[in-house]
């Protein structure tokens, strides 16, 4: 349903001229029975309210003249666009032409004695009873206009003669409002000066932009550099102060403009029929969403920076050198983890497990939190082969070391966890020469040399081969167990029994070699990644805890040698 208005104005007795949004129009009748220019006839029966009005129209009239003029015309061309001959565009045109210099001039009529109207609310200026006079004045040539649109609407067309008679009338009206303007002649410039006034109000800015990078800045002060992502946080707030301070300053200029045009406006006007220009009733919300983001950005940042104090140290890479005396060396750069602090009960389940069954539980990784998955299988692969009593306790710390397979004489790994504490220290050794390299992963408040780790380091330093200066009276024996044979491992390290059997007999070294060659065919054949290290835990542990001679040595050789030729062939790890 639309909007829509009609005003009445009473130029003769019986004769009324119609104001509404359709256009002008004229009745004549009076009381009973009404002719309305465009095709109405009203009968009704005076003091009961009823009335009946019938259309002398066979069509259907549109709301608007102008629409009206080109009724049962409405053929559209392939554009979509309705198709008119010349004459009733001709027709058209003229009737929007008598309608906008008709309004055009009533209204600067109106804005010259200070009456601040439209043309849409014309309906309301021309009851104001000190242009009544005026008004009256012009009832025939607003007659003349009347009947030429209603031609024009009636039978789509209008003859030169009404076209001149309404141009006359066109010009009649004009001429008359120009010869009756009042003193005011610059409340057109004012209302448009106010108008300009509003639409200078500046929009409310979004803070999404500094917002993210507010939020960024934090990112990067927790977990990359504090200086840059502090660096990236005050860029945010100044880019976000920046933007809610330009706020203020063009809404409270664009508040003044207002202010001042206003009372220009008020000096001028006096009626005011049509609303001025003003500000919708909004509420400014800007600055409660400039502290509430400011103190996001404000909080996250500070978490950030707690985060990144309470983050580990770097550790520093221990090296063994010929003195027995370790010095720092670079063989791996992992971030060091800071230790939570957990309750003694928390690591009961761990006792007198091997290490390898607990390396890869996420209850022993958050012990060391921030080891990289690259150096954490390096230490998992150092524990793989560890011996027959796990995990023990020692001086109030969980101790547990473990040794790559085939290479338990240079590729180690231990570690120590306190009880009482939670904190724990992860220590693993490389060779990748003569000289061990020790890595240490650990919170910073527990040295090593307060664990059972420095002894074990110092033990691993002492029979590192860089560090064996024999004297000539140790000559013989350490003759005797100097590595003869080429082995898989490195035999100045051997350790247990197994070990020291392998390098000195040449048919066992022999075999040592070519089942390395066949575990590595075997291990490149597997499907099953995980079930093949078991297995392979599980064997080395019994050649090391029940070979103690060469009888079981060459047996053992010759068995895994066929399970893992199978395997290589299969890629399935067997039962």
């Amino acid at each position: 349903m639309g909007w829509g208005f009609r005003k009445s104005v009473k130029i003769a007795p019986g004769i009324r001229v119609n104001f509404s949004k359709s256009g002008i129009s004229t009745s004549i009748g009076g009381k009973g029975f009404t002719y309305n220019t465009r095709g109405r006839v009203t009968t009704s029966i005076p003091g009961t309210g009823m009335r009946y009005t019938h259309s002398l129209k066979d069509a259907k009239r549109t709301s608007s003249p102008v629409s009206a003029v080109i009724a049962g015309s409405r053929n559209l061309g392939s554009d979509g666009f309705e198709r008119l001959s010349k004459r009733e565009q001709a027709t058209r045109d003229f009737v929007v032409m008598v309608k906008t210099r008709t309004t055009t001039a009533l209204v600067n009529y109106f804005f010259s004695h200070g009456v601040y109207v439209q043309t849409e609310d014309l309906s309301e200026a021309v009851t104001l009873e000190d242009h009544q006079d005026f008004l009256e004045s012009l009832s025939r040539e607003f007659e003349t206009t009347t009947n030429a649109i209603r031609l024009a609407v009636d039978i789509g067309s209008i003859s030169l003669a009404e076209k001149e008679k309404a141009m006359r009338a066109v010009y009649e009206i004009e001429r008359k409002c120009a010869e009756h303007q009042g003193s005011t002649r610059e409340l057109s410039d004012a209302a448009s000066a106010l108008l300009a006034a509003v639409r200078s109000y500046p929009v409310a800015p979004s803070f999404v932009g500094p917002f993210v990078t507010g939020l960024f800045g934090a990112f990067l002060t927790s977990v990359v550099n504090i200086i840059a992502g502090l660096v990236v946080t005050a860029v945010a707030f100044l880019y976000g102060g920046g933007k809610t301070f330009g706020y203020f300053r063009e809404r409270d200029a664009a508040v003044a403009r207002i202010e001042e045009q206003n009372r220009h406006f008020d000096s001028l006007l006096v009626v005011e029929v049509t609303p001025r220009p003003t500000l919708r009733p909004i509420r400014d919300t800007v600055k409660p969403k400039a502290i509430a983001f400011a103190a996001a950005v404000f909080a996250a940042t500070l978490a950030a920076c707690a985060v990144h104090l309470s983050a580990p140290q770097r550790p520093a890479a221990d090296s063994a050198a010929s003195s027995a005396q370790p010095t720092t060396g670079g063989a791996d750069r992992p971030a060091a983890a800071d230790n939570g602090t957990l309750p003694a009960n928390k690591f009961a389940w761990m006792v007198g497990k091997p290490p390898y069954e607990v390396v890869n539980d996420r209850r022993f990784k958050a012990v060391f939190r921030g080891v990289t998955r690259e150096s954490w299988k390096k230490v998992s692969d150092r524990l793989m082969v560890a011996g027959q009593s796990g995990i023990t306790v020692e001086d109030g710390f969980l101790v547990g070391e473990g040794c790559k397979a085939h290479q338990c004489g240079s590729e180690k790994a231990a570690f120590a966890i306190n009880e009482s504490t939670g904190k724990g220290v992860l220590m693993m050794m490389e060779t990748p020469g003569d000289t061990p390299v020790f890595t240490t992963y650990g919170a910073v408040n527990q040295p090593v040399e307060q664990t059972p780790l420095a002894n074990w380091k110092q033990q691993q330093i002492d029979e590192s081969p860089s560090s064996v200066h024999p004297s000539p009276a140790q000559g013989s024996a350490t003759a005797a167990f100097s590595p003869t044979y080429p082995t898989s491992f490195n035999c100045s390290q051997a350790r247990s029994d197994a070990e020291r059997l392998i390098c000195s007999d040449p048919i066992l070294a022999a075999a040592d070699v070519e089942l390395a060659a066949t575990y590595t065919k075997a291990k490149a054949a597997v499907t099953d990644q995980a079930a093949f290290r078991e297995r392979t835990r599980a064997q080395w542990n019994y050649r090391e805890r029940a070979c103690h001679d060469r009888e079981c040595l060459a047996r053992w050789y010759a068995d895994q040698k066929n399970v893992l030729d199978e395997i290589a062939e299969t890629g399935v790890v067997g039962p």
